[in-house]
């Protein structure tokens, strides 16, 4: 393997090259080119992955359809290019367990952070959730490595003695890059399994999960460089050999540090299928939230979700309105369209996004979504805008949850799929006394560029590189009249959550059915 470059040398010469940023997500694999002089895309790449789902809740992956389709989106994203790649940095989806042998070979199939089977471990877990919260700062919740660590130790205890590491899916990339075993900080803190305040894995939370010992790998900080390209991977993905690798983070970690969210007093929404609402923290602190390592950064995050953010938009437009958007491509866009036809405030309608329950400022699972204050005089149209200002009233409450936490918010920022909505957006800039702006481009796979170039030397730190790389453009809130009729809309939003989660505790108590004779209530615990 030929040896990286120094970050003394990556500084001197790299200016005009380009840097690569992959991000692994649920469904594929995403590559971009970014130029280190101007912090533009220079290049893109993308493939899709599949995943192993069940009727139980699993949700697995095969680790070598990772590195399969990273090397097509990287092939895809150099070749359009046809300049110099000086180095990598990954991001990829989080939570995970992927359990490697001496060998270097995965155990098993890669369980996901979608997997839900492991209900039964989380509820035995949280009768420890003290000792989890003191040493992770997170509530115990089935999305976790844990939990399924856990759930897998019950199920498959032949898997863990044939198991010595335990890694993240950007871990397997850096791998098959490098031929080195590593993760990051982001990603350790991610598995409630590492200590968030001593920087170590804790071995008696693994011991709850039924392992002996910890088989976390060694942790370095997001943007160390951990080896260089090797010949064959350099032959496989069209890059040098050699070139260096660093570390990289998980994707909330990426997708903040893509955004600019650097420093105290931003809040950034992630719309995507769920939105998630992040913030910089200084220390751990643990609440109703979740705690997540800052890339690049000694500091935290704290993330909150919305869980039906995107879902819900999809749905409205594909089993709803179909008849009315007709055979757009993108039904999305189609949808915004028709809500802009409509002045502000739904004419009364509400919509509420609580397709699979909530997680702020309350955790419910029983509640549900609904559109309420429907006349006979509401048009598609009206649907349209009342989804799009449902879901925005729902983040608007999730940023609420979580800008307290900051030292000073001082600006809102936006980025995800369902950034490019016009309506979502105004209605977020009607909501909030504070400026609002878009994020331009795919927040994780730059997130995860702009480590390669922190690693290389380019950058000194993540301010510099959300200096050059990070574009931001403000959402003007519109006229005082139009933002009074969305705050009224937002308060029958309120009134609307309120009733529903009230109508959910009935639902619930109903479900439960009749008290058996000489019994008592069957009750029904679910996990976050």
């Amino acid at each position: 393997m030929t040896a990286p470059a120094s970050a003394a040398e990556g500084r001197e010469d790299a200016r005009g090259d380009l840097v690569l940023g992959v991000d692994l997500g649920t469904t594929g694999a995403k590559a971009l080119l970014v130029d280190v002089a101007t912090g533009r895309p220079a290049g893109r790449g993308y493939r899709a992955y599949p995943s192993a789902t069940s009727a139980e809740g699993g949700h697995e992956q095969a680790p070598d359809d990772w590195w399969e389709a990273t090397a097509g989106a990287v092939r895809e994203a150099v070749g359009s290019s046809g300049r110099r790649v000086r180095a990598v940095g990954l991001s990829g989806h989080m939570h995970a367990v992927v359990l490697v042998d001496e060998a270097s070979r995965c155990v098993r199939p890669a369980i996901t952070w979608a997997d839900r089977r492991s209900g039964p471990q989380v509820l035995r877990l949280r009768e420890s959730a003290d000792v989890f919260t003191a040493a992770c700062a997170n509530p115990v919740v089935e999305a976790f490595t844990a939990p399924k660590l856990a759930w897998l130790a019950e199920h498959e205890p032949e898997s863990i003695p044939r198991a010595v590491r335990l890694v993240q899916p950007k871990d397997v990339l850096r791998h098959r890059l490098t031929g080195t075993w590593g993760t990051d900080t982001t990603d350790a803190c991610g598995t409630l399994l590492y200590d968030v305040h001593r920087n170590r894995w804790d071995p008696s939370l693994w011991r709850l999960c039924g392992v002996d010992h910890p088989m976390g790998p060694a942790v370095a900080a997001s943007a160390d460089v951990v080896g260089g390209v090797t010949d064959a991977a350099a032959a496989e993905l069209g890059l040098l050999p050699g070139t260096p690798v660093v570390a990289g983070a998980g994707d909330v970690s990426t997708s903040a540090l893509g955004a600019g969210v650097v420093a105290p007093g931003t809040v950034y929404v992630n719309a995507g299928t769920a939105a998630q609402i992040t913030t910089p923290l200084d220390e751990p602190v643990p609440g109703r939230h979740f705690v997540f390592g800052r890339a690049a950064s000694d500091g935290f995050l704290a993330m909150a979700s919305v869980y039906a953010v995107g879902m819900s938009v999809d749905w409205v437009a594909r089993s709803l309105l179909v008849g009315a958007l007709g055979g757009s491509a993108s039904a999305g866009a189609r949808l915004d369209e028709m809500a802009a036809d409509e002045p502000a405030g739904s004419a009364g309608a509400v919509y509420v996004p609580h397709l699979l329950g909530t997680s702020v400022p309350t955790h419910d699972p029983g509640v549900r979504g609904a559109f309420l204050g429907l006349t006979v005089d509401h048009r598609p149209s009206t649907l349209a805008r009342a989804v799009l200002e449902g879901v925005a009233f729902a983040c608007a409450a999730a940023v609420a949850h979580v800008g307290p936490l900051a030292q000073h918010v001082t600006r809102v920022r936006i980025g995800g799929g369902l950034s490019g909505s016009s309506v979502w957006a105004e209605t977020l800039a009607a909501v909030h006394d504070l400026p609002v702006e878009r994020v331009a481009g795919d927040a994780s796979p730059t997130g995860a560029a702009m480590l390669a170039g922190m690693g290389l030397g380019v950058w000194e730190d993540a301010e510099e590189a959300a200096e050059v790389c990070v574009d931001v453009q403000p959402v003007e809130p519109p006229a005082a009249e139009t933002v009074q009729r969305y705050r009224a809309a937002q308060h029958r939003y309120e009134a609307g959550v309120e009733a529903l989660t009230e109508l959910g505790r009935r639902t619930a108590a109903d479900l439960r059915g009749p008290v058996a004779a000489g019994g008592s209530p069957a009750v029904v615990e679910v996990g976050a």
